[in-house]
C-alpha cells in the first residue's frame, strides 16, 4: 500500500476567481489539503494508504524564480523516505522550467515525482483539475516501477526534461518536444511507450529509495540571459552583457543553429566579434534555433560549423525550456567553462537525443 504526498505551489489550479473573471492567487486559494481530500476519496478503490499534502507557496507560475525550484526539491528531499510518491501541483505558464530544473537537481530517483496543474481552475465549472489529479493516482497504482519526474496533464504522460507547453486554451496543453514519444496516454485506459518509458528510466542512476542515495544537486545561477538574433544584432550588445557579468547566454539563431558570424572582414554587422570575445573569455554560449520542429546540429551550414570552431554548444533538440534550465544548473554545480562544452551535450535526464 503506498502513500503519496501532495506538494502544492499554486498556479491556475489554485487560483480563484475575481467577479470580472480573472484569476488571481490569493491568501484564501491554499489548496494543498483540498486536493489531497480530492485524491482521498480514491484512497480505498486504488489501495493506498495514505494521500498527505502540504502547501510551500501560492504562487502564479509566471511570477516563479528558481528560489522556488529549490524550495519544491527541498521538500521532495525532506520528506522522500516517508512517502511512495510526490504530486506536485504547480501553474502551467512555467511548468517546463519547473519540471526540468527537479529532475537536474534530483539524480537517483527510485520514486515518481508528477506534476500537474489545470487549465480552469478548482471550483469553477469545468475544470479540469480533478482529473488531472485522478489520473496521477491511476498512473502511480498502475506502474510500481515508475520513477523520476513527470507531468501528467490531459491526456499525456511527459517525461520532465521534454514538457513544453503548446496552447493556453486547451485541456491537453503540453506535449512532448522534439521527435520523442511521449511517455503514455490516458483515457478509458492507460497505455504506455515501453521503450519511451524504459529510455527515460535508463537516466535514473541507482534508483534509490532513501534519500541518503540521492544525488542532490540544487543550485542554480540566474546570472544566464536568452536572446533572440535577428537580422543586423550587433556584437556590441552581447560584449556590453558579458561584461555586465552574465555568466551564459543561449541564442535562438536560424536554421540548424546558424548564427550571422561571418568572417571578420565582412562589411556589415555580425555577431563574430562577440562569440569571439565569449570564447576568449570562458563565458558559454548556447545556440538553438528559431524553427519550432528544428533541430540545432550546428554542422549543417557554414554558419554553425564556424560559430562552433568560435566555441558556441549545439543544442540540438533540447527545449528552451531545459536548456536554459541546464546551463543554469551546471555553472551553479561550478562546472569549468570545459566541462560545460561537453555537458551541456550529454543527456543527464534524456533531455538530448543527438
Amino acid at each position: 500500500m503506498k502513500k503519496i504526498l501532495v506538494v502544492s505551489t499554486g498556479g491556475t489550479i489554485s487560483q480563484e476567481h475575481t467577479d470580472t473573471g480573472v484569476a488571481v492567487s490569493n491568501n484564501n486559494s491554499f489548496r494543498g489539503n483540498t486536493f489531497a481530500g480530492i485524491l482521498s476519496s480514491f484512497k480505498d478503490k486504488l489501495n493506498l494508504e495514505a494521500i498527505d499534502s502540504i502547501t510551500i507557496m501560492n504562487k502564479d507560475s509566471s511570477n516563479m524564480i528558481s528560489e522556488d525550484w529549490k524550495l519544491i526539491v527541498k521538500s521532495i528531499y525532506d520528506n522522500y523516505d516517508d512517502y511512495d510518491g510526490f504530486v506536485v501541483t504547480h501553474g502551467t505558464n512555467t511548468m517546463g522550467y519547473a519540471t526540468a530544473a527537479v529532475s537536474f537537481a534530483l539524480g537517483n530517483l527510485g520514486k515518481p515525482i508528477i506534476f500537474t496543474g489545470s487549465q480552469v481552475s478548482y471550483g469553477i465549472p469545468g475544470t479540469d483539475a480533478v482529473m488531472n489529479l485522478e489520473n496521477i493516482l491511476r498512473v502511480i497504482v498502475e506502474k510500481d516501477e515508475l520513477a523520476g519526474v513527470f507531468l501528467i496533464f490531459g491526456s499525456k504522460i511527459i517525461t520532465g526534461t521534454r514538457v513544453k507547453k503548446k496552447t493556453e486554451f486547451d485541456y491537453d496543453a503540453f506535449k512532448t518536444f522534439g521527435r520523442l514519444p511521449d511517455i503514455g496516454y490516458l483515457g478509458n485506459t492507460i497505455l504506455f511507450n515501453d521503450a519511451a518509458l524504459n529510455r527515460h528510466l535508463s537516466y535514473l542512476g541507482i534508483r534509490s529509495k532513501t534519500k541518503a542515495g540521492l544525488d542532490v544537486k540544487n543550485n542554480f545561477d540566474n546570472n544566464i540571459i536568452s536572446l533572440t538574433e535577428f537580422p543586423g544584432l550587433k556584437s556590441e550588445y552581447i560584449i556590453k552583457l558579458a561584461e555586465c557579468g552574465v555568466k551564459g547566454f543561449i541564442l535562438r539563431a536560424t536554421g540548424a543553429g546558424d548564427p550571422n558570424v561571418a568572417s571578420s572582414d565582412a562589411t556589415y554587422p555580425n555577431l563574430r566579434e562577440a562569440f569571439a570575445y565569449l570564447k576568449e573569455h570562458k563565458i558559454p554560449i548556447v545556440v538553438t534555433t528559431q524553427a519550432p520542429d528544428g533541430v540545432a546540429s550546428m554542422s549543417v551550414n557554414e554558419p554553425g560549423i564556424l560559430a562552433r570552431e568560435l566555441g558556441a554548444i549545439p543544442a540540438w533538440d533540447m527545449s528552451m525550456e531545459t536548456m536554459v534550465t541546464k546551463l543554469s544548473w551546471l555553472i551553479a554545480c561550478g562546472y569549468s567553462y570545459e566541462d560545460i562544452q561537453e555537458l551541456m551535450i550529454t543527456s543527464f535526464r534524456g533531455e538530448i537525443d543527438r
